[in-house]
């Protein structure tokens, strides 16, 4: 199993013992909480940055959802995996981000490059600039 793999089945876990928890009632905002949380856990060494990458993804996909109830949706979560993959150093999923959304990004990769280790920062900005977000 890679690390998006266990990312998408820990995430399907944490919503599933939510509606356990609570009685079959679901939580979203709990949910969502929890999902950033393990995410945010999962780059220790990049937590800032990991911060502020779930903050963008929560304002920008799940808060602004018309299905807001049952956030975040299994595309949603598949944006975050997309994120993390872009903290990894790789490729998977980004295409699931808009021009404005790489734009968003690199302004946040820029505001933390001091604190990135340089193998991953090169990686993001290789992205960024084949994306045109720079």
């Amino acid at each position: 199993m890679t690390d998006i793999q266990k990312f998408y089945a820990d995430a399907g876990r944490i919503k599933k013992h939510n509606r356990a928890e609570n009685g079959g009632a679901y939580d979203s905002q709990r949910v969502t909480e929890s999902i950033i949380e393990l995410f945010v856990s999962n780059n220790p060494s990049m937590r800032s940055l990991a911060e502020s990458f779930a903050d963008y993804w929560k304002k920008t996909f799940v808060d602004g959802s018309a299905d807001a109830e049952n956030e975040p949706s299994a595309e949603n979560i598949e944006k975050l995996g997309a994120l993390q993959s872009l903290l990894d150093g790789e490729r998977d999923g980004i295409e699931r981000f808009s021009a404005s959304d790489f734009k968003a990004l690199c302004e946040l990769v820029n505001y933390e490059a001091e604190e990135l280790p340089i193998d991953i920062l090169e990686k993001m900005m290789m992205v960024f600039v084949e994306k045109q977000a720079v």
